[in-house]
């Protein structure tokens, strides 16, 4: 190996350390004047001291759907459907949005069957596909 060659070697490793640490240290600078990002921990929204709330989750609200007399001329779905609904609120829920959507769905399916049933018991499938395409 001639002395030519090892210089060319050594400028090549040489080089390759001065940009190393050239390309550390000016990362190490940069970096150093970034701040932590803050996190904020939102406050939990207390919904049970409004008034609003406390005449959503007013269980007088249940007394006529819940009736038996109305339940024996209608159904209990509307019993069901707003207890549900009044469970949704506060920040002591145990139900979702989706289980109460449940409940009407059943409800509105029943009245859709109901409507498009003709004059001998039979169910139309254009009616039930008219309702189909809205609901």
């Amino acid at each position: 190996m001639s002395i030519k060659q090892l210089r060319i070697d050594m400028l090549v490793v040489y080089g390759l350390l001065g940009g190393l640490v050239v390309g550390v240290g000016g990362t190490l600078y940069v970096k150093r004047d970034v701040p932590d990002p803050v996190v904020v921990v939102p406050e939990p929204v207390i919904i049970t001291e409004s008034q609003v709330a406390e005449k959503l989750t007013d269980i007088d609200l249940l007394k006529v759907p819940c009736s038996s007399e109305y339940i024996a001329e209608n159904n209990d779905l509307l019993c069901r459907e707003m207890f549900c609904l009044m469970q949704t609120r506060g920040i002591d829920s145990k139900v979702s949005g989706a289980d109460c959507s449940a409940i009407s769905n059943v409800q509105n399916t029943m009245v859709i069957l109901e409507t498009c049933r003709d004059a001998e018991n039979k169910l139309d499938d254009r009616c039930i596909t008219i309702y189909r395409e809205r609901k």
